[in-house]
């Protein structure tokens, strides 16, 4: 049965007008790039620049993954800080997870915490655990807008961690087996290769 929509009157016909605009704009769209005079795109023509939180997240990222037990890792990380000061790896504390927190701006400044759940904490002298209450622990971090050296865009800025010094180590139970592992491959003598068996053993209970 054919519906009778003369009842709608002018707002009916208006519809109709609307949806043929929109059916020709769709027409005159796909032959434009048909023939090569609109390019598509997925996203944006320029490269965004890093937020501040994606900024964090990555450190926090490289972090747990134990990258700031590597000379190249630690490269990575610093380049992220403004005054990263030297490697702190006398203490590493294994992390069971983090999250980082909303940024609370204040014009080119930006306030984070991130949460940490603590599990322990290796002792790099003589690679022995101590656990630690399992609990939340907040670490405070600011991150600046600072300008890009050599960019040639007109927001020529990046942001970068202002905290001074980078934190010591905090890495992901699976980050921590794996180091345990390679301390215990690269041990020199048996005293060393049992601390590291220790070591492996108890990361390996936290799971």
């Amino acid at each position: 049965m054919r519906t009778d929509y003369s009842q709608f009157g002018s707002h009916y016909r208006d519809y109709q007008k609307g949806e043929k605009m929109t059916f020709h704009r769709s027409l005159v769209r796909r032959f434009l790039t048909g023939a090569g005079l609109i390019v598509a795109t997925s996203g944006p023509l320029l490269p965004q620049t890093p937020s501040p939180r994606d900024i964090l997240n990555r450190f926090c990222d490289l972090d747990g993954h134990g990258e700031q037990l590597s000379p190249g890792g630690w490269e990575k990380l610093a380049a992220l800080f403004l005054t990263p000061g030297t490697p702190r790896r006398d203490i590493v504390t294994v992390v069971k997870d983090f999250v980082v927190s909303n940024p609370a701006f204040d014009g080119n400044k930006a306030e984070f915490y991130v949460e940490y759940l603590e599990l322990g904490q290796i002792d790099q002298s003589n690679l022995v655990f101590s656990t630690l209450p399992a609990v939340n622990v907040r670490v405070m971090f600011t991150l600046v807008r600072t300008p890009k050296t050599g960019s040639d865009r007109e927001d020529g800025s990046e942001w970068r961690i202002a905290r001074r010094g980078v934190p010591e180590p905090h890495l992901t139970v699976a980050a921590a087996i794996g180091y345990a592992t390679e301390l215990r491959a690269k041990a020199k003598d048996a005293v060393a290769r049992q601390d590291a068996n220790k070591l492996l053993a108890t990361l390996k209970g936290l799971r």
